[in-house]
């Protein structure tokens, strides 16, 4: 019964999904890339509308832009000329998107985890990547740009 409350309490305490729309801008000094490369500026705008999640992410000048639907089911997006097919869905506060592509012959998965803190004004996103090399860890922590509004 003790367990039962305290579920219904923290489901609660959560409330809506998180909103993620606005424009961020990649903190390169909070973030940790693994052994991956450092990447140039990156700036990525996302407009989140009930269900679904639009995004335009720009890194030094390359334009990628992808959706989601954000109730479990595929979303098939082309990203620098591949296919990637992923499934996004909320765990609590937490907007996890689990993605499959094959990039010059080579499988490789991908699970990202987007994170907002309480203020809204910073999100991070902690991926995992899977190939045939193992996995690698990074963490993306992106500072909103405030709107001109």
């Amino acid at each position: 019964m003790r367990f039962f409350l305290f579920l219904v309490l923290a489901v609660g305490a959560w409330g809506a999904d998180p909103d993620l729309t606005g424009t961020w801008r990649l903190n390169h000094d909070k973030s940790d890339f693994g052994r991956a490369a450092r990447p140039g500026t990156v700036v990525t705008k996302i407009r989140q509308q009930g269900r679904e999640l639009r995004a335009e992410s720009t890194t030094d000048g390359a334009v990628s832009e992808y959706r989601w639907t954000l109730d479990g089911k595929e979303s098939v997006n082309r990203i620098r000329g591949n296919d990637v097919k992923a499934v996004a869905e909320w765990r609590g506060p937490i907007l996890q998107v689990k993605a499959k592509m094959t990039v010059q012959g080579t499988a490789l998965g991908m699970t990202d985890q987007y994170s907002l803190a309480g203020d809204g004004k910073t999100m991070t996103i902690y991926r995992t990547i899977s190939g045939p090399n193992g996995e690698i860890e990074q963490r993306y922590v992106y500072d909103k740009v405030p709107s001109s509004n």
